[in-house]
């Protein structure tokens, strides 16, 4: 959609491409790991507080 040929005027579309497919893909792929990671991590802090605390203390 384009209103006026102005510089900043109307409304123009962006075509300008702010990074490569690859590297996109790349951050996209990182940031998925990253998530995973933190997944697991806050699992077995759970799993090890829980049962931490259902065991008999040791007097």
């Amino acid at each position: 959609m384009s209103r006026s040929s102005g510089h900043e005027a109307g409304f123009v579309p962006r075509t300008t491409p702010f990074g490569s497919l690859r590297l996109m893909r790349a951050v996209a792929a990182s940031l998925a790991a990253a998530v995973v990671v933190l997944g697991v991590m806050l699992l077995l802090a759970v799993v090890s507080t829980q049962s931490s605390m259902a065991m008999p203390f040791a007097i």
